[in-house]
């Protein structure tokens, strides 16, 4: 005979919040479930305190690369505007058109000069001219350079600035969820340890397990725990069930300590060594967890005495 448990088949899990790193106390500021509540896996049930603020983070992170994404395709679409390229190719062609105009005086004034009919001092004046218009030409075509042309380094500034808005909504986000906190598992919340406006203490938020699937955990002294094997079967009863209910072994721990719980047996007591040993009920158990139980291991054959039995 042992003392037992009800117990979770997951045991019961405490929803606490994030570690801070610091000595700051998280505060819960919204709690959104109750004691009874059933909880779906990743399910938020507390926003700590600083969740609005981190979420406008957020949002700013994301104003942020939208920006950032912006800049970029402006980059690579040139810095000018499209009438401002437009002009420019206008004020091109029309210097092109005076160059032409300023190569045939030119030609003209050379041929004049060969016959004597112009002065060298006329020649000189249209050489300049042409200079001057293969200069405008020439200064033309790099304010148009300037006004379409997508340098590399201008471009990988940009993606640069996109790579580190991305990081910062990552950051914003993480700080966000962070904030939330879900639950791990489906289950039931079995108790609320902190409430609203409350700051989060050792026992953490909230306390949860899965109602659905219902052990017991026995309570075997070391002395006892060569007998048990997996597959055995037990009797549980106690105040907790209206009728014994059949279970079988399924898991027997690999780890020996200290009873903790006070025992009406003067010859285990508190602080005795044990084992805990995973039964499986045959039919459902009644849910409340912790629920105290008597558990009757049947011995392997019929002329061995019961696992713990001290009478």
């Amino acid at each position: 005979m042992a003392r037992g448990r009800i117990e979770p088949l997951s045991r019961v899990i405490a929803v606490s919040g994030p570690p801070d790193g610091n000595s700051t106390v998280a505060l819960v500021d919204k709690l959104l479930v109750d004691q009874g509540s059933k909880v779906e896996a990743g399910q938020v049930v507390a926003i700590l305190n600083g969740f609005e603020l981190s979420r406008t983070d957020y949002e700013v992170a994301k104003a942020n690369l939208s920006l950032a994404e912006l800049q970029r395709a402006q980059v690579r679409a040139g810095v000018g505007k499209v009438a401002e390229i437009a002009a420019q190719l206008n004020v091109l062609a029309g210097r092109r058109a005076q160059l032409v105009r300023l190569k045939k005086d030119f030609t003209r004034v050379t041929a004049l000069v060969r016959n004597q009919n112009a002065s060298v001092q006329d020649a000189d004046t249209q050489q300049a001219q042409l200079t001057q218009g293969e200069n405008d030409v020439e200064q033309a075509q790099n304010a148009l350079k300037a006004l379409t042309e997508v340098r590399a380094v201008d471009d990988a500034v940009a993606s640069g600035q996109i790579a580190v808005a991305h990081a910062n909504v990552a950051k914003a986000q993480a700080v966000m969820e962070r904030l939330q906190i879900r639950a791990p598992t489906s289950g039931t919340v079995l108790s609320i340890q902190t409430r609203a406006s409350e700051a989060i203490q050792a026992d953490g938020i909230l306390r949860m397990g899965d109602l659905a699937h219902l052990i017991v955990v026995a309570e075997v002294d070391e002395g006892q725990i060569g007998r048990v094997t997996e597959g055995m079967t037990a009797t549980i009863e106690g105040d907790m069930v209206p009728q014994p209910v059949k279970a079988t072994v399924t898991r027997i721990a690999k780890e020996v300590f200290r009873q903790k719980r006070p025992s009406s047996d003067i010859l285990i007591g508190r602080d005795a060594k044990i084992v805990e040993v995973e039964l499986t009920p045959q039919t459902p158990l009644p849910p409340v967890v912790g629920g105290e139980v008597v558990v009757r291991l049947s011995p392997p054959s019929s002329s061995a005495n019961n696992v713990g039995n001290n009478e």
